[in-house]
Formats: structure tokens, sequence, C-alpha cells
């Protein structure tokens, strides 16, 4: 599987060097000259991992990771930093870093560190079972620990890949995710879409009364979807119509 890592790193010389060695590794590279448009990048294309630049004084970078974190971001961040301070470390771990990297590092052990990373996140997400509240929407109720889906007593059979993804929307109730999120955390190539539309439209066959008119994982036009675990309200206009117009061949 190719790592998608965003590299935020104003020094040219040092994104071809890093571009350079992450291509031989299956690590895809987009960059970054400054941390400002962080949030708003990650967005759009939902990276892997991050590996973050952060010099003295540090506020855009501490300030970028903490809105990442506060939007439900879980992505590996690495903090690469000149600065040895313990001060600075602490700071960086408190606001979500998950690794901080002092210069100068080997970037063998630079991609070790960020492949192990994206691993342990893509398996918490996928694999074992978990011991957490069961989650209950309309009639279902999702059983984490024996990764079962239950309606009024009786087991809905579902594929690994498809409770992947109903975990996926039910662990961001009311969130808007972006294809290229749910792609990143189901560990998919970004260049898949046919295949997320399959597997949204296949989900919604088990759940949705009418897939025609999803009421549980809504598609919001342009933007990505949205998981109603209560869907009693009626959808928005702006979601019931963006529902209905890409329901054929596309979700």
């Amino acid at each position: 599987m190719t790592i998608s890592l965003l590299v935020v790193e104003p020094d040219q010389s040092v994104r071809d060097q890093l571009r350079s060695h992450f291509q031989k590794n299956q690590i895809a590279l987009s960059v970054l000259y400054s941390a400002v448009q962080l949030a708003s990048r990650v967005e759009l294309e939902c990276p892997s991992a991050i590996l973050l630049r952060a010099e003295s004084p540090m506020i855009e970078a501490r300030e970028a990771l903490r809105q990442l974190r506060l939007a439900g971001y879980d992505m590996p961040i690495f903090v690469q930093s000149s600065s040895d301070e313990i001060v600075d470390k602490i700071v960086a771990f408190e606001l979500g870093a998950d690794d901080y990297i002092v210069d100068p590092v080997d970037p063998h052990e630079l991609t070790a560190r960020i492949k192990r990373a994206v691993q342990r996140c893509n398996r918490s997400l996928c694999d074992a079972p978990e011991i957490r509240e069961k989650v209950l929407f309309g009639s279902y109720q999702i059983d984490f620990a024996t990764r079962r889906l239950v309606r009024d007593g009786c087991e809905i059979p579902l594929r690994s890949g498809e409770f992947a993804l109903l975990k996926l929307f039910a662990s961001n109730p009311m969130r808007i995710l972006t294809r290229a999120m749910v792609n990143s955390q189901l560990g998919r190539a970004e260049s898949q879409k046919a295949s997320l539309d399959v597997a949204v439209c296949r989900l919604r066959g088990v759940i949705e009364a009418d897939p025609s008119a999803p009421r549980f994982i809504q598609t919001l036009r342009g933007r990505g979807y949205m998981f109603v675990p209560s869907p009693e309200s009626p959808p928005s206009h702006e979601v019931r119509e963006s529902a209905i117009t890409m329901h054929d061949g596309m979700d």
C-alpha cells in the first residue's frame, strides 16, 4: 500500500531530498511551504501521515497541530525541528503530535517511523475487536467486540470491508467525511474512486430502507458523506437532492 505523506517544509532543497528518498519507498509526497494552510489542505486530501516542520517560535506549527486535532483528524503527525528543548517537545506532544524528531535524522529511520505509525493507525480501524460501547442507529446495533451488526436481535451479515466502512461512519457521526478521508482511513488509494462508490452503495443496500434516498449515509454534494444515526428529522434539502442526484452509478 502506498502511503500518502504531506510534508510541511519551507526549504526547497530539503523537500527535493525527501521526495527523492520517499519515492523509492512507496511513499507519495505532497508538500506545503508553511503550516498556515495546513488544516484546509488536509481537508482536501487527508494524507496518511503529516511531517510538520516546526522552528522557533513555532507559533504557526503549533496552531496548525492544534486545529487538526480539534477537527478530529487522527492521522499520525510527526513534528520535525532543529530544537531539542524539552519544553518544545512537551508542547508538541500535548497538542497531539505522535512523534518529535530532532535534526539531523537519517531518512531511512524517518521512513521506518512513518510506515510503522501508519500501519498501527490502519490496523486500529479495521482489525482487532474493540472493547467499547455498542452504537445504536435506527433499529440497528453495532457490536464492536464481536464485529456484528444486529437488527431486532438478528445478525446482519457484512463483508469485512463493509464492516470497516460502517465502523468508520459510525465512529464519526454528524461529521463530513470527504472521499479522501474515507479512502485514507480505509487504506485505499485515492484513485480507487469507483471502488469506494461500490462499497458505499453496497452498505446502503444493507442498512437503508430505500438506498435511492439514504437516511443514515447521506451524500453532501462536492463535500463527501455524513453519517446520521438518528434520521427521524428529514434530511436537509442539500443532502436529499445530492443523494438522489448521485445515486445512479455513483453511490
